[in-house]
């Protein structure tokens, strides 16, 4: 697994991390779209019940405390039926949390707990200079207080412990067993309800797997880069988290953006401003066919690009957890949730995923 090594540098030293960082998709035997049943209303995440679509928090201001449009993205999931937010201790060194307990207190939510309207995730970023299991618990009881919960309904660790400055000099002093150990203490203490992990491929799963299930602590799911761009790097972390039972939660669903239906070749003031615009426009040309067939049944259903992404992520078993950058933009992600793709529709886009480039590890390539 690599990551680049500015970013671990920046973490090394304790540097906010770069955006970069996280930076690091007609027929005419088939049923109408209105046959097809939408996804069901809840799905089950360890003792969570929770909607089969989520959302996540990188996309909003990650240096503010209160902000307008983290706001209404959280009204307008709560107007959806969407009842499940996932952030993390390293987004603005803890203001992603604070945001979202401020944005749910604002809606008139509840935040977290069995009997809360909106189901929380966060986690916990294992970098160099913490030492062990200790800095697991000390760092959950510190996002537990931001988000103002009892409890945190899911605690991840964010990344395996891969973030070596030393490795160039023969030094690598890896300490995932310890950070397992402090996870598993979170669940058995209260301070979490269910325990995740983030990134990890299949062979790091199933050791985490083996770990916590001789703690006899459920490990209840595994966070990775999943969308119909990052599919053929993906698939073999998921069939083996759904060999034991983990679920899947997929992150970056619409490709930073790429499987969105913004963005053209063909009109140059639809792309993002340099330098993002020159990675941009290789996605662009690299998945051309892919975006074609996005198009074309996002036009048969009447729907949106970006809504047939998603539901296509849970038509595999996983839950996308897109991101939102205002209230429009959740309102389209979430109507994600008013249809389902037909079986036909689903391999259509299998086939094309599979011609496409594929995009960004973003630092994480899973081992």
């Amino acid at each position: 697994m690599k990551i680049p090594a500015a970013v671990a540098v920046s973490l090394a030293v304790g540097a906010r991390p770069s955006h970069a960082f996280f930076d690091i998709f007609k027929s005419v035997s088939f049923p109408p779209p209105t046959a097809a049943a939408p996804p069901a209303d809840r799905v089950s995440l360890g003792t969570l019940s929770i909607s089969p679509v989520g959302f996540g928090t990188l996309n909003l201001p990650l240096n503010k405390e209160t902000d307008d449009d983290a706001l209404e993205v959280m009204k307008s999931a709560s107007a959806a039926g969407v009842n499940f937010v996932d952030t993390a201790e390293a987004y603005g060194f803890g203001a992603s949390e604070r945001l979202t307990a401020w944005a749910a207190g604002e809606a008139g939510l509840k935040l977290g707990g069995e009997d809360g309207d909106v189901r929380v995730a966060t986690k916990f970023a294992p970098v160099p200079w913490r030492s062990g299991a200790e800095s697991v618990v000390e760092a959950c009881a510190a996002s537990r207080d931001r988000l103002g919960v009892d409890a945190i309904d899911l605690y991840q660790i964010h990344w395996p412990d891969i973030i070596q400055p030393l490795k160039g000099l023969g030094i690598e002093n890896r300490k995932d067993e310890l950070y397992w150990d402090g996870l598993a203490r979170c669940y058995e203490t209260g301070l979490a309800r269910n325990v995740g992990v983030s990134n990890y491929g299949p062979s790091m799963i199933r050791k985490a797997h083996a770990y916590f299930a001789e703690r006899g602590v459920p490990l209840v799911s595994n966070q990775i880069n999943f969308s119909l761009l990052r599919y053929r790097s993906s698939l073999e972390t998921l069939e083996v988290c759904n060999e034991l039972g983990i679920k899947v939660l997929g992150y970056f669903p619409l490709g930073n953006g790429v499987l969105a239906g913004k963005y053209s070749l063909e009109d140059p003031k639809t792309l993002p401003s340099f330098p993002k615009s020159l990675t941009m426009k290789k996605y662009l040309e690299g998945s051309a066919p892919l975006l074609d067939t996005l198009r074309d049944i996002a036009n048969e259903k009447e729907r949106s690009c970006a809504q047939v992404a998603v539901n296509w992520v849970t038509s595999k078993g996983v839950i996308p957890i897109p991101g939102c950058r205002n209230s429009a933009h959740a309102a389209d992600n979430f109507g994600a949730l008013e249809f389902r793709l037909t079986k036909e529709e689903v391999e259509r886009l299998d086939k094309a995923s599979e011609a496409s480039m594929e995009f960004s590890s973003g630092g994480f390539e899973l081992e």
